[in-house]
């Protein structure tokens, strides 16, 4: 249980800090890919960072991306390590991706992005957007997610002990 909250308290601080750097390297439309359309209409016309500040921010992408992929490898290998079976790997996953999905709802979306409005020091044009002030800007994506964390987590432990064997 310790190594997998400590496996999660790492992807929260990776994901933070990525969330929080990343701006000054991503260009407009990428970023405002995850943001509501009348936020992204707003800061269509913003200028993207330099080609090389965006190949920084694509590299930083790639790296956070391994970074969560090398940490389920991790959970994955200590759990075969340990003897676990299907039900304690499933637990496992299950604890890991639901909170990371709640650190992602309470702490990024509604603190960081909505009541602090971080994103609008970076994108100034998109002050006065309705969107900013909606706290279920991506209540569907987010349910989806939800709901099928069951079955993803299902097939992680089957996939674990498969190539475990």
């Amino acid at each position: 249980m310790i190594t997998t909250l400590s496996a999660l308290a790492a992807v929260c601080l990776l994901s933070l800090a990525f969330i929080l750097i990343i701006p000054h390297f991503a260009a407009t439309k990428v970023l405002m890919s995850f943001l509501p359309q009348d936020i992204r209409e707003a800061a269509k016309a913003h200028p993207d960072p330099s080609l090389g500040r965006q190949i920084i921010g694509y590299l930083m992408t790639a790296l956070a991306a391994a970074g969560y992929a090398g940490l389920l490898f991790f959970l994955a290998a200590d759990g075969l390590r340990r003897g676990y079976g299907f039900w304690r790997l499933f637990g496992r996953y299950m604890l890991f991706l639901y909170g990371y999905k709640l650190f992602d709802i309470l702490v990024q979306d509604q603190y960081i992005v909505i009541t602090r409005k971080y994103y609008v020091k970076f994108y100034p044009e998109t002050k006065g957007c309705k969107s900013w002030d909606d706290r279920s800007f991506n209540t569907k994506n987010q349910m989806i997610r939800l709901i099928a964390f069951p079955f993803v987590c299902a097939l992680m432990a089957w996939v674990t002990l498969i190539i475990g064997r």
